[in-house]
């Protein structure tokens, strides 16, 4: 592309019948003014383009990042979702066996303590029927005829008359007294 100097500096051959100089000249004049201010908006349009480039290279590498950086994002994101799954999964499983474990424990105390009760009760049945066995026993002795007190064998008692005042006071002694069969005491032990 010619620039407006180039132009302004071109000389042409004059010739016998040619073109009138001043003429041409003229219209060179509004050529290169004309040509000049085109050259001179093509030069700072040329410019902004390449700021506009270099802005468009800055916003395309800022592009670029940015995909690089959500693709990492979404990337992170997938691992933190997997492992938060897994890690809730774990503490799941974990809390299942931890439950097992504690139901497992609680029907073996369970276990122990229905024995235990089982036990308990037979004892008492045990002791129920031992001491119906020895209540039993009891009434049996005590209807047997060696508890029997009967009236009829009983010794009679008679009491001696009372001396008077007057004999006592003569006889301390006691020798007139009577003497009183204390033998039914052991009637019972003769009879067994």
């Amino acid at each position: 592309m010619l620039t407006p100097v180039e132009i302004q500096n071109r000389v042409f051959k004059s010739g016998g019948l040619g073109y009138d100089k001043k003429d041409v000249d003229v219209f060179m004049k509004e050529i290169i003014d004309s040509y000049e201010a085109l050259y001179r908006e093509k030069m700072e349009l040329s410019d902004k383009v390449n700021v506009l480039n270099e802005g468009l290279q800055y916003y395309k590498s800022i592009e670029k990042t940015m995909q690089k950086a959500l693709l990492l994002a979404q990337k992170t994101a997938e691992e933190t979702q997997e492992n938060a799954l897994r890690t809730a999964h774990n503490i799941e499983k974990e809390a299942m066996t931890k439950a097992e474990i504690l139901i497992s424990d609680a029907r073996r105390e369970l276990e122990l303590i229905h024995q235990k009760t089982v036990q308990l009760a037979q004892q008492y049945e045990k002791y129920k029927l031992q001491f119906k066995t020895l209540a039993a026993a009891q009434i049996e002795l005590l209807e047997t005829e060696s508890y029997q007190i009967h009236i009829m064998d009983l010794p009679q008692v008679t009491m001696p008359e009372q001396p008077s005042k007057a004999e006592e006071d003569s006889d301390d002694s006691g020798e007139d007294l009577p003497k009183i069969d204390f033998n039914f005491v052991n009637v019972a032990a003769d009879q067994e």
